[in-house]
């Protein structure tokens, strides 16, 4: 407890050199760093560093919500989620980059954007020393390392790393084209395959001929030509 009015904090992480004042913080600390998380939730996939983010999660099984909003009267898990929520009726972005001057709603994301600025990456990988600028982009590479998939898809069975990567395949099995085209009003299943056609439409063609200066949108379609050769 003395630790609180002294400031001391002898437990040092050996990776990021951040301190804590218990031995109980510095282990969960460097679960951020390792992808470790033993804590499972019993009616799904996912995983957490301690119980107390488990005990919150089993919240979203059970429908749990007693922080309410006062202007929509959304109801939210944690008070946490509320606070940032109310950003949205206020606008308020109070945290400010002193590099770029960029305002941030929520210190959090101010403290990932700075590392733009200072190169930081304070997620390290353990097995091939990588390193990331975020939590997440830590935990989706330890996957290539460890094999995990756990968001499934409920039709096809298959698995993939993130739930990003699902919701990419399950709308290219749905045929659901979401990405419009605002020129011509084309549709496509994938935002890369709309970049693509885009480049149609302003007629750049930065893939060129070493042989006989043709232009060419695509590499697929220089490589095509290059045949011809």
């Amino acid at each position: 407890h003395r630790r609180v009015h002294t400031g001391e904090k002898p437990y040092r992480c050996p990776i990021c050199t951040k301190a804590f004042a218990l031995s109980s913080g510095l282990v969960l600390h460097k679960r951020t760093h390792t992808g470790e998380r033993p804590h499972a939730c019993p009616l799904c996939n996912k995983a957490f560093i301690s119980s107390s983010h488990l005990a919150l999660h089993l919240r979203s099984h059970t429908g749990e919500r007693k922080y309410q909003c006062s202007v929509c009267r959304k109801l939210f898990l944690q008070s946490s989620h509320l606070v940032r929520h109310k950003a949205i009726h206020t606008g308020e972005k109070p945290f400010k980059c002193e590099d770029c001057g960029k305002l941030f709603g929520r210190a959090s994301h101010l403290t990932t954007h700075r590392r733009v600025h200072t190169g930081e990456r304070p997620f390290k990988c353990l097995q091939c020393e990588k390193a990331f600028t975020q939590k997440a982009g830590l935990i989706l590479h330890v996957r290539l390392h460890t094999g995990e998939r756990p968001y499934k898809c409920d039709k096809c069975g298959k698995n993939f790393r993130s739930s990003a990567h699902l919701m990419s395949h399950q709308l290219l099995e749905s045929g659901e084209r979401n990405f419009k085209c605002s020129i011509c009003g084309k549709a496509f299943k994938q935002a890369s395959s709309l970049k693509q056609h885009l480049k149609t439409h302003e007629a750049r063609e930065p893939h060129h001929c070493s042989v006989c200066s043709r232009t060419f949108s695509r590499s697929s379609y220089l490589q095509l030509h290059m045949r011809t050769h």
